[in-house]
Parts: structure tokens; C-alpha cells; sequence
């Protein structure tokens, strides 16, 4: 059971990392690929923000996908081990793939990728500390035809496509660094900014080199978060949608709680890609 002062506090005051206002450059993110937060270049900033607490609200403002582009959902999908890509990949993708399709009614859903966090030591990706959506408009159809193949893109021509991210807790309640994210309907699309990003893995030694959406402060726009994540929820985020009447997609980041320190138990979450095609 979640404490009381949890949820009695509506607002969390923090800051988060925007694109500076000013800036007209393109700007970049680096990910090591080793015990190292993320690197980022000059045009980042960060600006006070408040966080609001969605599990304050009431029933009837609940959250929906097409709307504000991410929803929290019940997810109690069989224990693994997190740290075995291939048992996740096996064990894992089909508990999600099915919570999509339960959740959002796609006819056909597909795992493609997933990223463990860690904000411990040895972990080659720690908790996202930039406000961000995975794609731009471009790179989240490319990518699609890029993870399954442009074969079977075609075999969907003409249905709607939608790519969602199912984020969850692996390390029991999140104490740390919980995921903030934005109501899509205050989001001005002239505050978009594309961004390089560029991955390293000291595993493998794949470098990877994509392109995102940041984005730049403006006063209208309105955050949420769900303290005290477990492990028995997931959030829902959505990354492109090719209906255009629907909310696009979520910006969202890793944010520092106002009474987190060296005492919080780090988090760990694993986030899950997937790309969702409908009949409708």
C-alpha cells in the first residue's frame, strides 16, 4: 500500500533538461556505453518544473493513449532474468506484446527492442535525464521498416501503425528517478527540436547513431508522474501514431524527487518497444 504522504502530495518541484530557448543548433546526446550518465551538448538547460501526481487525481480524469499518449496499466507478466537479453527476448516479449493488444485492441503487435536501467554501478544505461520522445516523425516510420523489415510493413499498408513503449519497475517500488511525462494535449509542436543521439554499447561495441525529438520549455505545458512505481505496473507510452487524430506521442524523462539521496534505493526499469497495427 502506497503512504499516505505520497499521496497527498499533488505537486513535485524539480527541474527538467529542455532544449535552451535560444538555441539554434542541433543538438546532441551521447551515451558512452559505460558507467557514465549520459553526455550532453551546450543547448541543453535545465527549468524549474512541476511534476503533478496522477494517482491523485480522480477516476474520471483517468488517461488514455489516444489522448494524453500515455496511460498506467496492471502488468504482472512471469519473473525472468533481466540480465539475460535472450531470456527477455523469450520469456518476456510475449507477456508484452499481449498487454498491448489487450490494452489498445491492435490486431498485431511486435516486440522490437527493449533497454534495461540501471542507476548502478556497472551499468552501461542509466535513467534518461533529458526531456524526449524515442522517434521524430520521420525516423519512427524508418525505424519501423528497419526492426521488421519493409516486407512486412507493406503486408500493413493502409492500417493505422502506432509505437508504444511499455515501461516498468524490475527492482520493486521506484524510490528514484521516476519517469515524468507530458500531457500530449499542451504540447506545441513548434517546440519540437530534433536531436542527435549516439549510442555505444561496451558490450558488443555497437555504435548506433539516431535521431529524436527534444524540446524547449513553454509555460503551457503540463507533467505528470506515479510515485512509487511497482513492479505489478507498467506505463504505456506512445512514440508515433500514423493517425493524425490522435495524440502523437509522450514526451517524458528521468527526474530527481525532492527527497531522494544516497538512501533511495536506485532504480531499475526496463523499457520495451513495440510497434502496433490496427484493423480500425
Amino acid at each position: 500500500m502506497r503512504g499516505q504522504n505520497v499521496m497527498a502530495r499533488n505537486i513535485e518541484k524539480t527541474k527538467l533538461h529542455y532544449i535552451n530557448n535560444e538555441s539554434t543548433a542541433v543538438p546532441v546526446v551521447n551515451y558512452s556505453g559505460h558507467d557514465e550518465s549520459q553526455d550532453y551538448s551546450d543547448d541543453y538547460i535545465y527549468h524549474e518544473t512541476q511534476i503533478i501526481n496522477a494517482r491523485t487525481l480522480k477516476d474520471r480524469e483517468a488517461f488514455s493513449l489516444d489522448r494524453e499518449a500515455f496511460k498506467l496499466v496492471t502488468f504482472n507478466p512471469a519473473e525472468i532474468n533481466f540480465s539475460d537479453a535472450e531470456t527477455i527476448k523469450n520469456a518476456y516479449y510475449p507477456d508484452v506484446e499481449q498487454l498491448v493488444k489487450q490494452q489498445t485492441g491492435a490486431s498485431d503487435v511486435f516486440v522490437f527492442d527493449h533497454t534495461v536501467r540501471r542507476g548502478i554501478k556497472n551499468s552501461n544505461r542509466r535513467p534518461a535525464y533529458h526531456v524526449h520522445n524515442d522517434y521524430t516523425f520521420e525516423t519512427g516510420i524508418s525505424r519501423a521498416e528497419e526492426v521488421l523489415g519493409e516486407d512486412v510493413v507493406a503486408q500493413f499498408a493502409g492500417k493505422r501503425m502506432v509505437q508504444i513503449n511499455v515501461w516498468r519497475s524490475i527492482a520493486g517500488v521506484v524510490e528514484k528517478d521516476p519517469l515524468a511525462l507530458m500531457d500530449a494535449t499542451t504540447l506545441d509542436k513548434k517546440d519540437l527540436v530534433k536531436t542527435e543521439i549516439n549510442f555505444n554499447d561496451m558490450n558488443t561495441g555497437e555504435k548506433h547513431r539516431g535521431e529524436i525529438f527534444a524540446l524547449k520549455k513553454n509555460d503551457n505545458q503540463r507533467w505528470y508522474y506515479y510515485p512509487q512505481m511497482n513492479a505489478d505496473e507498467a506505463i504505456l507510452i506512445k512514440g508515433i501514431d500514423t493517425d493524425e487524430s490522435s495524440a502523437c506521442f509522450a514526451m517524458h524523462t528521468a527526474f530527481a524527487l525532492a527527497g531522494q539521496g544516497e538512501h533511495s534505493k536506485p532504480r531499475q526499469s526496463i523499457e520495451t518497444r513495440t510497434y502496433a497495427f490496427f484493423d480500425f
